[in-house]
C-alpha cells in the first residue's frame, strides 16, 4: 500500500488492523503519521493530533485531541475546535503490538514535549473560574498526556512575580499560567528579576484563557488559524512548539519594568483602569465604560518621541539627538554615547551608540496613545493588526483630535483592525518610545493614567484613585524600547 512520503517520511509499519473493531488498512510513516482505510479512513498526526496512548492487554489506546469541523449547537460554528478522542487500534499479535507502541514513542520522544510543569492559577480573574477551569479542562488534557505538573494559586497581586523570581528552574520545562495576561506579565519580571535572569527568561511560557481580556493566548491562537479555546491553547503547551517574544523595557531614571502587552495613555488606559469599579459586571464593564467616556472625552496634553522602524519615517516632526540624549537619556540612567553590554536586567533597554537613531516627535493633545507588542488587546479587540511577537519593534497607534461620532466608528472596527484605516488614527512601528504626559485638557485635574499590560504604572493627581504608590511618576519621561525576543512562548 503507498501513501504519499511527503506527508508523513518514510513508512515504518504497514498491516492489517482493527481500529475500533473495524478491519482496516494502517500505516505508521517516519514522521509520525498514523494512516488508515478500508472500513473506516482517517488519519492522526502525532504531533498534531495526538495527547499520548496507552497499552492495553492486545491493543494500544490512541489519545487524540483532534479538531471538530463541523457546525456546532444552534448553527454556531466550532470549526477548528479540538475535543477529546480515543482510538483503539489491535495488531495482528503482541510481536506487532509492541511495534507500535515502541515507534509511537520515538515519534513522541523526539518532539521535546514538557514533561514538568509549574501551573499558576488565578482564582480571582475574569469571573474567577480559573480553578474551575483547570480542573475541568486543563488538568484531563496533562493527565492523559503525561505531563506532571506543581499546582499553585496566586493569592494577591504580584504573587506569580514573588514565585518566578525564588523558584528552582532546573524542576520544570516550563510555567504554565491559567489566568489572563497579568499573570504571564508578573512571570516575566520575576523571571528577569532573577540574578540568573539571562537563562530564566528562557523557561518556556504558556497561558490558557482564564482572564477578562487574555490578549496574548488571543493573538498567538489566531495566528495559528485556531480558535482561542482553553483545549486548543491547553494542547498547544502539551505540543511543546515554541516561539521567541519580544519584551518591552518601560524605564523612568532607574526604576524598570517589562512588558510583553502594551502601554496605554489617554482614553484605552482611563477605560481599562476606572471600569473597575464595575468589575461585577465582567467583561461588558468594558464596553459600558468605554460609552461612558465617549460621551464625556477627554484630551490630554503632552508628548511622544520614537524611532521609526523603517518605512515610518515619515510621521512626526525630527528632532535633535543630542537634545533627545541630554535632556532624558541621561537623567534617566541610559547611556546614549556608551554602548552597554547586558549583565543585569537594569541594563536591558540601553540604546547603544553602535545604531544611528533618528527620534521623530508629536506634539499637542491627545485623545489616546496606545504602544502594543501583540495584535490582540483582548478577545475581541485586535488593536496592532500589524504587530509581530519578535520583529523587535513595537505598534504604535496614536489619536488626536477626533469628532465623538467618528471615535466610535473606529473603536467599533477594532474588532478586525479596520480602525488603522481611519483618517483620525496614526498606525507605525516604532524601535524606541517616550511619552512625556501633560494634564488633562480643561480641566484642574493634573494627569491622567499611564497603564503597563493593565495595571497602573503612573497616576496624575487628580485623576482616578490614588496616584501615589505606584511605580513610576507621572509627569516626567516614561521610555520605552525593545528587546528582540528575549522570552519564549508556547505556541500552536
Amino acid at each position: 500500500m503507498e501513501f504519499a512520503k511527503e506527508e508523513g517520511g518514510d513508512v515504518i509499519i504497514n498491516e492489517e488492523v482493527q481500529l475500533n473493531g473495524f478491519r482496516v488498512s494502517a500505516t505508521l510513516s517516519s514522521g509520525g503519521l498514523i494512516r488508515w482505510s478500508g472500513a473506516k479512513s482517517g488519519s492522526l498526526l502525532v504531533q498534531d493530533d495526538l495527547l499520548g496512548f496507552s497499552r492495553e492487554i492486545s491493543s494500544v489506546k490512541l489519545h487524540g485531541c483532534v479538531k471538530h469541523e463541523t457546525g456546532g449547537l444552534w448553527g454556531i460554528s466550532r470549526s477548528g475546535c479540538r475535543v477529546l478522542k480515543d482510538f483503539s487500534l489491535t495488531p495482528k499479535n503482541e510481536e506487532s503490538l509492541n511495534n507500535w507502541c515502541q515507534c509511537i514513542q520515538k515519534c513522541l520522544d523526539v518532539l521535546e514535549r514538557p514533561n514538568r510543569l509549574l501551573v499558576l492559577v488565578n482564582p480571582f480573574g475574569g469571573n474567577k473560574g480559573g480553578r474551575g477551569i483547570f480542573e475541568e479542562e486543563v488538568k484531563p488534557l496533562l493527565d492523559v498526556a503525561g505531563v506532571s505538573y506543581t499546582l499553585q494559586e496566586t493569592q494577591f497581586q504580584r504573587h506569580a512575580k514573588d514565585i518566578a523570581k525564588a523558584m528552582d528552574l532546573s524542576l520544570y520545562d516550563g510555567i504554565l499560567c491559567v489566568s489572563g495576561d497579568g499573570v504571564l506579565v508578573e512571570v516575566v519580571n520575576g523571571l528577569l528579576e532573577r540574578s540568573d535572569w539571562e537563562h530564566a527568561i528562557k523557561m518556556p511560557l504558556g497561558i490558557v484563557p482564564a482572564g477578562t481580556g487574555n490578549g496574548m493566548i488571543k493573538s498567538l491562537m489566531t495566528d495559528a488559524d485556531e480558535p482561542c479555546i482553553v483545549t486548543n491553547a491547553t494542547f498547544a503547551v502539551i505540543k511543546g512548539h515554541k516561539r521567541p517574544l519580544d519584551v518591552a523595557v518601560v524605564a523612568q531614571g532607574q526604576v524598570r519594568s517589562f512588558s510583553v502587552l502594551m502601554l496605554t495613555w489617554g482614553l484605552v488606559a482611563d477605560i481599562d483602569i476606572e471600569s473597575e469599579k464595575y468589575r461585577w459586571m465582567g467583561s461588558m464593564r468594558l464596553d459600558f465604560y468605554t460609552f461612558v467616556r465617549l460621551l464625556y472625552l477627554r484630551h490630554y496634553s503632552g508628548s511622544v518621541s520614537f524611532v521609526p522602524a523603517p518605512g515610518y519615517e515619515e510621521h512626526g516632526e525630527p528632532i535633535s539627538i543630542e537634545k533627545e540624549n541630554e535632556s532624558n537619556l541621561h537623567d534617566e540612567g541610559i547611556s546614549g554615547t556608551e554602548e552597554m553590554k547586558p549583565k543585569t536586567s537594569n541594563c536591558l533597554g540601553a540604546l547603544t551608540s553602535s545604531e544611528n537613531y533618528e527620534w521623530k516627535s508629536i506634539s499637542g493633545e491627545f485623545v489616546m496613545v496606545w504602544l502594543h507588542n501583540v495584535p490582540w488587546a483582548s478577545q475581541n479587540i485586535m488593536a496592532a493588526p500589524q504587530a509581530k511577537f519578535s520583529d523587535g519593534y513595537l505598534d504604535l497607534i496614536i489619536v488626536k483630535k477626533c469628532p465623538q461620532w467618528s471615535l466610535l466608528s473606529l473603536l467599533l472596527k477594532m474588532k478586525d483592525g479596520g480602525h488603522v484605516k481611519s483618517k483620525y488614527l496614526q498606525y507605525l512601528k516604532v524601535k524606541a518610545f517616550r511619552l512625556t504626559p501633560g494634564g488633562r485638557t480643561g480641566s484642574s485635574v493634573q494627569g491622567g493614567i499611564i497603564d503597563v499590560d493593565g495595571e497602573v504604572l503612573a497616576m496624575g493627581k487628580g485623576s482616578f484613585g490614588n496616584s501615589d504608590g505606584h511605580l513610576m511618576s507621572y509627569g516626567p519621561p516614561i521610555q520605552v524600547t525593545v528587546e528582540k525576543g528575549l522570552a519564549t512562548i508556547f505556541c500552536p
